[in-house]
């Protein structure tokens, strides 16, 4: 009687997860690295974040690949697909953060806990 091995389906994401093989998140470039809107009609301007790699190949980044984005002031709020609105004066630092292993972000409710990597630009609010 033969007997068979069974391994636990997390198993086989652990070994798919783990990275192995697969570039990391070397930088982030977010463009227009500078820009300009108008507060008093609440102006936008839509960001991108291209990640850069260690393999030296680059693309753009999106939410699925964990990137999140943020503003220094309340001078402007941004949203998750990179569009500013600016909503007083002032000079805005627009922030991209994404993990530096994008192979752990999976949609399994377990938390990436690779090192984070940003890019910045400005974004003047007049």
């Amino acid at each position: 009687m033969k007997s068979k091995l069974i391994l636990p389906s997390c198993f086989a994401l652990i070994l798919i997860g783990c990275g192995a093989g697969h570039p990391n998140l070397t930088s982030i470039s977010v463009s227009p690295a500078t820009a300009t809107a108008d507060s008093a009609d609440h102006g936008q301007v839509g960001y991108t974040a291209k990640g850069n790699f260690s393999d030296g190949s680059s693309r753009d980044l999106s939410a699925v690949d964990g990137l999140s984005w943020k503003t220094s002031t309340t001078a402007a709020s941004i949203g998750s697909t990179g569009e500013a609105t600016c909503l007083g004066p002032g000079t805005v630092t627009i922030t991209a953060s994404a993990p530096q292993n994008l192979q752990l972000t999976v949609n399994n409710g377990v938390s990436n806990t690779a090192a984070t990597i940003q890019g910045t630009a400005q974004l003047v609010c007049q």
